[in-house]
């Protein structure tokens, strides 16, 4: 069998984990909220005029534009982080990204064992 067949058995296995399991229920759950994506939309088309503002000269820029976006993305924010979906989901994800940082430095190790046990 070569690598690649072997690849595809791993990422097979690594699907039908808990992790990805529960991340897969929480990104369905988080992305099903409706209230959750509008904020988030608003979210990030508030960061999207912040930044267009700020790319303006300074003598251009609104003083009050920028203070009222910053409280308003500071409110949303943690309106959102608030939320059990978004906690889920980030929770999932941090799940996930530990799963498979545990089985990329398995991967390593063994490539690396197998380079040592070779050249003795």
């Amino acid at each position: 069998m070569n690598v690649m067949a072997l690849t595809h058995m791993l990422a097979q296995s690594i699907k039908e984990t808990p992790e990805l399991q529960n991340y897969f229920a929480a990104k369905t759950a988080y992305e099903a909220d409706a209230a959750l994506q509008e904020q988030l939309f608003e979210y990030e088309t508030q960061r999207k005029i912040l930044t267009q503002e700020f790319a303006l000269p300074v003598e251009e820029q609104h003083p009050e534009l920028i203070s009222a976006i910053r409280d308003r993305l500071t409110a949303l924010a943690e309106e959102i982080v608030k939320s059990e979906e978004y906690k889920g989901y980030e929770e999932a994800k941090r799940a996930v990204n530990d799963l498979m940082s545990r089985v990329n430095a398995e991967i390593s190790r063994a490539v690396f064992l197998i380079r040592i046990i070779s050249a003795n």
